[in-house]
């Protein structure tokens, strides 16, 4: 995939949509469902991450594993951070449904994050500039790790050099680099050249219909899985 469109880029943006809609409404979660909404929601998001990493073996094969591994990871460190620092009934109960732990037999990605940030820019090899720009989503989207509680000094520093690093160029933070990714202004409206709308054939339509279909499946296979979470939060109202 070419450069800000890598599959674990895509999943990334994706698994925080789930985990931001996901701890908006956990804080409607009363005291007596804490313990079961958070356990559900764990499952949830565990499940998520999983069926995305399925999804990368059978798409991009060995060749993008190590995107794919690293993303499990900082998957796991956002979603436990985001759930820790949220105000809601089930915050003190998240300690023992980790993501982290339930996935990587471990609880310290608040430390592991920046050390492994630390080697990625020693090394700075051009090959995992994928990976550096799963860190700087991580950053971007408030992961904060052992710098929590201190002055954002580090981390504003550890952006501009993932930035530098991914996108070979300084970051403008006044400007467009205030943004997680480009690809969104690649469609904007004012790239595109006045064209006549291209006339659909009916091989056009059928993969149409093929595809809305798939949709419709996707959404259901969602509704589906999400079920437990949205059951427990759904016990508050």
């Amino acid at each position: 995939m070419s450069e800000g469109v890598d599959l674990a880029s895509v999943q990334f943006r994706d698994f925080y949509d789930m985990l931001s809609r996901s701890a908006q409404a956990a804080t409607r979660v009363g005291e007596g469902e804490a313990r079961s909404a958070a356990e559900a929601l764990s499952r949830q998001l565990c499940q998520l991450i999983e069926l995305q990493s399925l999804e990368a073996r059978r798409i991009v094969g060995k060749a993008g594993m190590e995107a794919e591994a690293q993303g499990r990871f900082l998957k796991a460190a956002l979603a436990d951070e985001v759930l820790l620092n949220t105000e809601w009934a089930g915050r003190s109960y998240w300690r023992h449904v980790l993501i982290e732990t339930t996935l990587f037999k471990s609880s310290y990605a608040g430390e592991r994050v920046f050390d492994d940030l630390d080697q990625l820019l020693r090394e700075r090899e051009a090959s995992r500039r994928h990976v550096g720009r799963l860190y700087l989503y991580l950053l971007s989207l408030g992961f904060q790790g052992r710098y929590r509680g201190q002055k954002q000094d580090k981390i504003a520093e550890y952006r501009r050099e993932l930035f530098q690093f991914v996108y070979l160029r300084p970051a403008d933070l006044q400007g467009r680099d205030r943004t997680l990714s480009e690809q969104a202004y690649a469609s904007t409206l004012s790239h595109l050249a006045a064209r006549r709308l291209p006339k659909f054939n009916r091989s056009g339509l059928m993969f149409l219909l093929a595809l809305l279909i798939l949709l419709g499946l996707s959404e259901l296979l969602w509704l589906w899985q999400s079920w437990p979470v949205r059951a427990a939060l759904a016990t508050t109202v």
